[in-house]
């Protein structure tokens, strides 16, 4: 008879048994043994429980725009794995989609209003999305006055006139999204262990260019339009 399976199979058991009453008599121990043989497949980490506030902006002088101030959720820009993901449930609108919802609202306020910046006020995702939106428009003919649009999910949650002494600038023909502006980080070595809390799009009246604005783990950076 072959008895080399039967001891294999013993000592199996006898392994199996020692880790068991490891696990139930030194729990410190058990719970380290856990963590060597856990399985279990890494899931990426889920945003879905944000407090979006609507600010109470009462003027804007532009310079907000090339503000970016960080947030309070940190997106790895490049994800090593599956954990290192996050979804934001709430985040739903690109930079555009929010500025096309957030246009005609500013043109029934005054017809020649042009942007002068989108801030993400909530959580961003690699897709240029964030769960709220901070638009700010300006009015030539309506000196001294600007208009701010608030988005939070998809739908525009607050609409205001306000003081301004800020200067709107027609946005470009054709510009690359925010997902796009993303994308452009990520390629950049210097990024690839880097991540991201918030975005911006603004005005950079010195190169007179339309940029996007991250703040990062290593402080902040731009992107220009491609």
């Amino acid at each position: 008879m072959n008895k080399k399976p039967i001891i294999i199979i013993s000592i199996f058991i006898l392994l199996v048994v020692g880790l068991a009453v490891a696990y139930f008599v030194f729990p410190e121990f058990g719970k380290k043994i856990s963590r060597v043989v856990d399985l279990t497949p890494e899931k990426p980490r889920v945003i879905d429980n944000e407090q979006l506030v609507i600010p109470n902006t009462q003027k804007i002088t532009g310079g907000e725009g090339r503000i970016v101030e960080k947030g309070s959720v940190e997106v790895s820009l490049v994800p090593k794995n599956e954990g290192e993901k996050v979804i934001v449930t709430k985040a739903i609108l690109t930079v555009k989609g929010s500025y096309e919802l957030a246009k005609a609202e500013a043109t029934e306020w005054f017809g020649d209003a042009k942007l002068v910046f989108v801030k993400s006020l909530g959580a961003v995702t690699l897709e240029g999305k964030s769960s709220e939106w901070q638009l700010a428009f300006s009015s030539i003919i309506k000196k001294g006055k600007g208009y701010e649009v608030i988005i939070q999910g998809d739908q525009i949650v607050s609409k205001k006139e306000i003081d301004s002494t800020a200067v709107g600038v027609d946005t470009p023909k054709l510009w690359m999204d925010s997902g796009e502006a993303v994308k452009t980080l990520q390629l950049m070595p210097q990024y690839s262990s880097v991540s991201i809390t918030s975005l911006n799009f603004f005005y950079n009246s010195d190169a007179k260019e339309w940029r996007y604005g991250f703040s990062t783990s290593i402080g902040a950076t731009s992107v220009k339009l491609q």
